[in-house]
Formats: C-alpha cells, sequence, structure tokens
C-alpha cells in the first residue's frame, strides 16, 4: 500500500482506508474519480441535506462561510488589480531615463504612451474591477479603486514630469507672451 512515506497508492485503498471524516460526517472517496484532496461540493450537501435539521443548519452555516471566503477573496483580487499600475511605474520611470531629455521621436512616443494608457485605463475602471461586484463587496471596492485612480495619475505625473523636462510646457512668462523675450542660457553645465 505504502511504497514510502511520501507516496500512497489510492487505487488499492480498501473502503476503510478512504474513509475519512469532514466537518462531523463520515465519507468514502472514490480515488478513481476525484484526486487526491479533493473533495466534491456536492458529496458534502448531500451528506448534510441527508441528516436532520441540525445538519441543515450546519449545511447553511457552511454555505454562509464559503461565500464570506469567496467576498474576501474577491477584494483581495480587487486588491490585486487595484495595485497592478503600480508595478508599472518603476519600468515606466527607467524607460522615461533611457530615453533622454532630448525632443526625439522615441522619447516623444513613451511620453505619448504615458498619458494614453492611463486615460483608457481610467475610462474602463469599472470594467477592471466589474467582476469582483457583489451586493456585499460594492462598498468595500471604494477604496481599491481610489488606490487605482491615484496610482494612474502618478503615471500620468510621471508624463508630465518628463515634458518638463524636455521643455515642452510652457512654464516660463515668454511661453505665454508673444512680446517677451525668451530667457537666455547664460552658462551650460555638462553635470
Amino acid at each position: 500500500m505504502l511504497t514510502n512515506k511520501w507516496r500512497v497508492d489510492f487505487t488499492n485503498l480498501s473502503e476503510q482506508a478512504r474513509r475519512h471524516e469532514v466537518r462531523g460526517q463520515i465519507q468514502i472517496s472514490d480515488p478513481s474519480i476525484f484526486p487526491s484532496g479533493f473533495a466534491s461540493a456536492t458529496q458534502n450537501v448531500a451528506s448534510y441535506s441527508k441528516g436532520n435539521s441540525k445538519n441543515k443548519r450546519e449545511a447553511q452555516q457552511n454555505s454562509t462561510v464559503e461565500q464570506t471566503d469567496q467576498e474576501k477573496l474577491k477584494i483581495k483580487k480587487a486588491w490585486d488589480a487595484a495595485l497592478s499600475p503600480g508595478k508599472n511605474i518603476p519600468m515606466n520611470a527607467f524607460m522615461l531615463w533611457m530615453s533622454g531629455n532630448g525632443v526625439q521621436i522615441f522619447s516623444v512616443m513613451i511620453t505619448g504612451m504615458l498619458f494614453f494608457q492611463p486615460i483608457k485605463a481610467l475610462m474602463s475602471i469599472d470594467g477592471v474591477f466589474e467582476r469582483y461586484e457583489s451586493p456585499k463587496t460594492k462598498p468595500l471596492l471604494i477604496w481599491p479603486k481610489i488606490v487605482y485612480v491615484a496610482l494612474q495619475l502618478l503615471t500620468m505625473a510621471l508624463g508630465l514630469y518628463k515634458c518638463s523636462s524636455m521643455g515642452l510646457l510652457p512654464t516660463a512668462a515668454s511661453d505665454w507672451l508673444a512680446f517677451m523675450e525668451p530667457k537666455q542660457i547664460l552658462e551650460y553645465s555638462i553635470i
């Protein structure tokens, strides 16, 4: 039956060896149908519904426990989806650094990407969190959505910084007024 202590051959086990207890109910596993470690939910519900009202109450409690577990899992996955734009920020910052401060096609394309992707993501925020919504989890999704929006805005702020470092943002008074002369650069530094 046991060839070594880490391996169990379930095909040759007797009914007594396959008998196990789940939440106070004795069940017999059939290894030809289910893999090891698998317990069918329909078998559990059927074994609970066969008994008296106490078993039915236990089955209802177990189903509510499973629902709360699913809701917790949905909230956890919603937080994962909310934090996923933050994982791209270091990569985008490195790409901005590698593209340099000159106005070239590559740096303009990267800067444009930093504006268009967050705008597109913000417009589809309901689609991102749609699969995690239920009547009980809907109020709990507010904070993940706020974090998602904040990280998208941070990505756009990287794009604004890049535009400023390339000299594309109108930050001087001469950029706005036609009669003012642009400031003259008196000295250049390599550092």
